[in-house]
Formats: C-alpha cells, sequence, structure tokens
C-alpha cells in the first residue's frame, strides 16, 4: 500500500554534512530525469545478445550437431532455456534485497543494483560471522570482477579490424601478428572505458543507437538470405534442397559433449538478459516495467537469431561447413561464406565489409557490459572486501556533470543531480579486462583466443552462477516474492536442471573431428571446466585471506549500507531506492584479556540486522544519524532473523 505523510516524513532525508570521508560516502540513485527507462532496458538487452555471437558461433554450433535439424534445435531451446534464466532473475530481482517498511508486517523486495550479488547474499547467508553475506560476497565477487568482462570479444574485434581494414586475411595461413592484435583490443577497452567516465547520458544514448543499428543488420542479413532464396542473386535452388530437405536429422556427432558444448554456444548468444539487472536501481518503476520489456527484448532476439541461422543456410551449402565427420571442421564463419556466397564477383571486398559489420557489433557489445559490470564491481567494493574499496564504491562527477556544474553557474541545484559515474570501477574494469587479455594471449593464437575465452566466460558466468542462483531460488522466499512467474517453478527448475547437465557434460571428452576437440581450439578439453568449477574457490580463498587479517592485526572488518527509500512516484505501493550510506571500518575486537576500562558499545534493540555494527569492538563511525535508519541495514539475511 501507498505510503501515508508520516510514513514520508519518516523515511527521511540522508545527513550529506555529516559523513567521515575516511569511513563514510553518501551514494545518490540518479534523479528521474537521468533513469533508465523502458526502452533503454530492451536496448541494454539487445546491444548485449547482439554481439559476436550470431556472427561467430553458428558454423560451430552446426558443425557440433551434425545436421541442420539439430543446430536450429539448440537454437530455439537455447531460447526456452534463457527465457526461463530471465524469469529467474525477474523472480529474485523484483524480491531481493529485502527492506522492512513502516506500517507493513513482513520485509519486501525494494530493488538494488547488483544483480547475482544480490540474490546470492541473500539466498546463502552465513549466520555464525557479521556481515553475514561476507564469505558469499568474496565468493561471487572475485569470479565476477576477474570473468565477467569482454575480453574474448575484444580480441575478436581486433582481428575483425584487422581483416576490415586489410592487414590480415583469414584465407592465409598466416598467423596474426599478436602484438598488434592485443593493442588493436587494448585500445578499443580503453576507448570504451575512457568514453563512459566522460558521460553517463551519452554512453546510454549511445547504446540505444547500437541497438538499432544491430537490430536492422540482422533484418538486412533475412532479407539478402530470403532474396537469395528468391533468385535475385542468381543460383539453382541446391543448396537449399541439400540444406532443408536433405538428411535434416541425419547427424554425424553421436557424442554428448559437442551437443553440450553447442546448446552451451547458443545459450552464450542469448546471455545478455541479466544487463538492466545490474543497474536495477538506475531504473525508472523497475517492477512495474522490468518484466514486460525485459521479455520483449528477448522474443526480439530469439526470432531475429532464428531467422538469420536459416539466412544463412540458404545461402551456404551445410556440407561446406560440416566438413566429413573425421578431419577437423573448416573454421570459417557462416557470416563470412553468407557474404561470400552473395558477392562473389568481389568476395574479397565482400570478406572485408563483412569484417566491419562485425566490428561494430562487436563495439556495441564492449559498450554496454562496461556500462553494467563497472557497477556491479561497485556494488562489490561496498562491502568493503576490496583495496581501497571506498573509493572505488564512490561515483564522481563526471567531466559533462562538472560542465553543466560550471555553465549553470547555480549553487542551489544539489550536487546529486549532476551527472555521475563509478569512475575508480571502470579503471578496475579496465584492468582485469586487459589482464586477461594479457594472460591468454601469451599462451594462444589469437585466432583462438577468441574461442578459449568465450568458453571460460560461458562456463562460470552463465553456467556457475546461473546453477547457483536457480537451485534455490523457487523455495527461499516463496511466500515473499514481488514477482511470481505464470507457472512457478518450472521455469527455476528447468533452468538449473540444464545448466547442471551442461556443467557435468563439459568433462567429458569430445570425438576427433568434432569442433571442440583440442586440434581445433588448441585446448585441452578439461581445461575450461576445471577452472569454471573451481571459480567460485577463488573468492573463498580471499575470504580467508580478511579472515587471516582480521586475526593478525586485532581488528574485524564492520560494514554497514543504510539505505534510503521513496514511494515509486509511477506504481503506488512500491519502494524505489534514492540513496545510501556506506560505511567500512576495523574496529578493535574484544578479547578476554581485555582491560575493564574497556567498554564495548550497546547494541541497538531497534531489530537492526546481521549488518549491523558487531557488539565486539568500538564503533569507528561518529556523527551519522542512525535511529529509524538502523534496522535498513538488513540488506542481505535471510527471513528466519
Amino acid at each position: 500500500m501507498p505510503a501515508n505523510e508520516i510514513e514520508i516524513a519518516y523515511l527521511g532525508q540522508p545527513p550529506p554534512n555529516d559523513l567521515d570521508l575516511d569511513h563514510e560516502r553518501l551514494e545518490h540513485v540518479p534523479q528521474d530525469d537521468n533513469k533508465i527507462g523502458k526502452w533503454t532496458i530492451v536496448a541494454l538487452i539487445l546491444n548485449r545478445t547482439i554481439g559476436s555471437g550470431i556472427f561467430l558461433t553458428p558454423d560451430r554450433i552446426l558443425a557440433g550437431t551434425g545436421c541442420v535439424g539439430g543446430a536450429l534445435l539448440l537454437w530455439v531451446l537455447g531460447a526456452v532455456i534463457s527465457v526461463c534464466g530471465l524469469y529467474v532473475w525477474l523472480e529474485c530481482g523484483e524480491s531481493m534485497p529485502q527492506r522492512q517498511i513502516d506500517g507493513e508486517p513482513a520485509p519486501r523486495g525494494v530493488p538494488r543494483s547488483g544483480g547475482e550479488k544480490n540474490f546470492l547474499e541473500f539466498m546463502f547467508p552465513d549466520r555464525k560471522k557479521s556481515p553475514t553475506h561476507l564469505r558469499t560476497t568474496c565468493s561471487f565477487a572475485i569470479m565476477f570482477i576477474l570473468m565477467y568482462n569482454l575480453s574474448g570479444n575484444a580480441m575478436s574485434l581486433a582481428l575483425q579490424v584487422e581483416i576490415a581494414s586489410g592487414m590480415y586475411d583469414p584465407g592465409s595461413d598466416v598467423v596474426p601478428a599478436r602484438s598488434t592484435t592485443v593493442g588493436i583490443a587494448i585500445a578499443f577497452l580503453s576507448l570504451v572505458v575512457v568514453a563512459h567516465i566522460l558521460s553517463r547520458g551519452a554512453g546510454i544514448r549511445i547504446n540505444n543507437a547500437f541497438a538499432i543499428i544491430k537490430v536492422a543488420l540482422l533484418l538486412t542479413i533475412v532479407s539478402l538470405g530470403i532474396a537469395k532464396a528468391a533468385g535475385r542473386f542468381g543460383g539453382s535452388g541446391d543448396i537449399i534442397r541439400n540444406n532443408f530437405t536433405k538428411d535434416v536429422w541425419t547427424t554425424q556427432r553421436t557424442d554428448a559433449v559437442s551437443w553440450s558444448n553447442s546448446l552451451l554456444l547458443a545459450m552464450y548468444c542469448f546471455s545478455g538478459f541479466e544487463q538492466p539487472f545490474y543497474v536495477l536501481a538506475e531504473t525508472k518503476s523497475p517492477r512495474k516495467i522490468f518484466p514486460r520489456y525485459t521479455v520483449l527484448a528477448l522474443a526480439i532476439a530469439t526470432i531475429l537469431f532464428i531467422l538469420v541461422n536459416i539466412s544463412y543456410l540458404l545461402v551456404v551449402d551445410k556440407d561446406v561447413v560440416m566438413g566429413n565427420g573425421v578431419d577437423p571442421p573448416p573454421n570459417i564463419a557462416l557470416a563470412t561464406l553468407f557474404f561470400d556466397r552473395l558477392f562473389e564477383d568481389d568476395r574479397q571486398s565482400a570478406g572485408r565489409a563483412m569484417a566491419a559489420l562485425i566490428s561494430l557489433s562487436i563495439f556495441g557489445n564492449l559498450w554496454v557490459m562496461t556500462f553494467t559490470a563497472a557497477r556491479v564491481k561497485q556494488e562489490i567494493a561496498k562491502e568493503g572486501i576490496l583495496p581501497y574499496s571506498l573509493y572505488i564504491a564512490t561515483s564522481y562527477t563526471t567531466p559533462y556533470g562538472l560542465w553543466q556544474k560550471w555553465s549553470r553557474r547555480s549553487k542551489t541545484i544539489p550536487g546529486e543531480q549532476f551527472e555521475q559515474a563509478p569512475t575508480a570501477a571502470f579503471a578496475l574494469h579496465w584492468f582485469t579486462s586487459v589482464l586477461l587479455i594479457a594472460v591468454t594471449a601469451a599462451i594462444f593464437d589469437p585466432r583462438k583466443t577468441y574461442s578459449a575465452l568465450v568458453s571460460l566466460y560461458s562456463y562460470t558466468i552463465i553456467l556457475v552462477l546461473g546453477c547457483w542462483v536457480s537451485r534455490q531460488s523457487p523455495w527461499h522466499f516463496r511466500d515473499r516474492r514481488r514477482y511470481r512467474p505464470w507457472l512457478s517453478p518450472i521455469h527455476a527448475i528447468v533452468y538449473a536442471i540444464a545448466t547442471a547437465w551442461l556443467l557435468v557434460t563439459a568433462f567429458l571428452p569430445p570425438q576427433l573431428g568434432s569442433p571442440y576437440h583440442e586440434d581445433v581450439t588448441g585446448l585441452p578439453w578439461y581445461i575450461v571446466p576445471t577452472i569454471g568449477i573451481t571459480a567460485p574457490l577463488w573468492g573463498l580463498l580471499w575470504y580467508c585471506g580478511i579472515l587471516i587479517r582480521e586475526r593478525l592485526i586485532g581488528r574485524h572488518l564492520v560494514v554497514s549500507r543504510a539505505a534510503f527509500w521513496e514511494p515509486d512516484p509511477d506504481d503506488p505501493g512500491e519502494y524505489v531506492e534514492f540513496a545510501e550510506i556506506i560505511h567500512h571500518a576495523w574496529q578493535i575486537t574484544a578479547r578476554d584479556d581485555m582491560s575493564e576500562n574497556f567498554r564495548l558499545e550497546p547494541r541497538d534493540d531497534d531489530g537492526g540486522g546481521p549488518e549491523d555494527n558487531e557488539a565486539g569492538g568500538l564503533d569507528a563511525r561518529p556523527n551519522v544519524q542512525r535511529g529509524a535508519f538502523r534496522r535498513e541495514r538488513r540488506l542481505s539475511d535471510g527471513f528466519g532473523t
């Protein structure tokens, strides 16, 4: 129910002038005029989903299944599983974390940015430790910080730029210069990061433009394929008959791992539905518009991807891609073959034009993922587990915002209304992306780096995180969900089973002739699943390091996040966050041998949750208003507390 005047007054305002900047930060959510709207939500998903995958993976999916019917079936199945995943994210995103609203008997979901971070912290608390989610946060954070970037796409972008400019001929046996490829990849990553730091608003507008361009590009490919089938580009129609009437379901692939890896690639192409959840607090009326427009975006991507695959097969003979089933299939993208067959008179120009279009699409991927991933890394820093956490957790006024402030020449406008961006979080994202490029470039042929990094990203981010979230989501908070999908909990069961099955089958060795065999990938088949399945352990090691440091220095980490929210003006009965105070400190740990003069600060008895200051040390947070806001720090604890 909507808040009354007393409740609205009780929500209060954060105290901007009463902060200890050595330990605290005040973070504001963008104002209504700067919030992300419904069509930007659609654009975020489409710009991320339509990237390198639809151009560079259909040939591997076709070769992996060994038949046209199997390949198209996996594209449909990948879309269905991804829709189930989207419903899991909607259910969790609208319901976590939980806030206690005055006048209501039970906590309710008030959306927060961060995506899976919030879901896992809520569902897997450690009730013996304060903050109760510290172990889960570390387990998620280190894996996300290191793996959630598009280093593989950046390397692919560099190769496509070299092809488009004539620097490299993919038809030759010459290996592209590693230093040149790495340099171009890092240059584009740097350009994207700097652009987002300069202006948040321009970043959003450019993202929307990329989404429109990409949809138009795929529609053009579909139209060209139909025109070819209708005889506009010549041809006898033998290719269409061979692809769609001859041995449509007769496969040369009987090993399960070739099919499972092909399904994972299809799911990778549909990954991107999670992007708006990373900036959930920055969107308008998330409870009202998210279910409708996220599903719409994924439906558009599904239709386009299936039509594009059919268009490819209207032009390119399947036998060219699949090979003989024994020797490794040719490593030529279906998109490249598609344009070669359409413009046979000038195949070199057609190939270079196609490379330019793929470059444009991949660049849009880098653009949107940088925008959203930096926000999650900022949310991770707010938990105090990183070096210089407060600096990474802080949003700074962008250069465009500074120009706004100077041009208005008015000190009456609140500082939070000027455009801000997580500058230090962008720098962290850039560093980890470049680090991953440097590590893999030293190992792989640049032409195989994309495949290796995509496989590693898919296994860790799509499968490990997907299985981790979905196996718990329908049962942990069943009675207090703010969004309940149709046929719930079938969506979570399907997604959990699919991701678990793919996690297991990845450990099976592919047969000789498979596009996933070591002869093609240049990587032993067990490396990627081994790294992926152990990824959450990296964060547990980090967590153990924090505990060891606490023991050595005699202090313990105390983190509190006092949230402030207000009624959603466009969705009566719902609430949205508009600010929070982040507090980090290392408090002296109480011991039995301490002096009798040592006094612990008494714990408030106002229902403070596990994220409140522990009753075991000196409080390092002076002069900050608490009282009514203390219970709102119950960010990630479960319902049973």
